[in-house]
Order: structure tokens, then sequence, then C-alpha cells
């Protein structure tokens, strides 16, 4: 896995940060959390690199745990759509519902290289 050096201010106090990361290539990606050393504002940032020349990857900064909140309202989603199922196992046979396999994002390097950067979802429960 590369490792890659961030540079960035925090968002509340504008301290100049340093931050190193070993960073997956796509499709995987990784959430970190920052955390300025200065005034303690924590923030998470979701990071890819490009699974092509592997020389520069990608951040995504965000005040919410996205990758967890991603990952909770899909598992949301699927107790729910169960529920439906189990309920209605006595009046139907069968009970097929789409679900996503995952979330993802496009992404293009500066090599030229466009790729994807993905997140699992939960599935459905096998009959």
């Amino acid at each position: 896995m590369p490792k890659f050096t961030m540079r960035c201010f925090c968002c509340v106090c504008g301290k100049k940060q340093e931050y190193e990361f070993n960073v997956p290539p796509a499709p995987s990606m990784i959430q970190e959390e920052i955390v300025c050393d200065n005034c303690g504002d924590r923030t998470h940032v979701l990071l890819t690199s490009c699974p092509n020349c592997g020389k520069t990857f990608k951040f995504f900064l965000s005040d919410l745990d996205f990758m967890g909140e991603i990952k909770q309202l899909s598992g949301v989603y699927v107790r729910l759509i169960d529920g439906i199922r189990d309920s209605l196992s006595d009046y139907i046979e069968e009970f097929n519902v789409s679900v996503p396999k995952k979330w993802s994002v496009k992404l293009s390097c500066t090599c030229g290289h466009d790729y994807f950067a993905e997140i699992p979802l939960r599935q459905l429960r096998t009959s």
C-alpha cells in the first residue's frame, strides 16, 4: 500500500497540519480521523489511490463518519426489506428486491486513468 503525505489547514483554527497515510488502491477506500493538535477539531477523511499509477491519491473530508453513515443506512434499509419479506412469507412465494452491492464514486487521475472507489454495502439475508 503506498504511503502518502497530506498537508492541510484546520478548518477551525487554521493551523497547518501534516499527516501520513497508507492508502489502498481503488476500488478500496479507507477512512481515517484527523485531529488538530492545536484545537482538537476532528475531521474524517476517506482516502483511495490510483490503481493505475499508484502515485496520486484522492481524499474526501467530512465532519460526518461518512463510511459509517453509508453502512448504517444500508443496514437499516436491508433490515426493513428483510422484515417485510419475512412478514409476507405466508402470503407470497417469492419476494425479490434489488439492493445495491456498493456505494461508488468515479474518479480521474492526473495520469489519465478513470476509476471507481467503492464502499461495500450490506446485503439481504438469503432465504
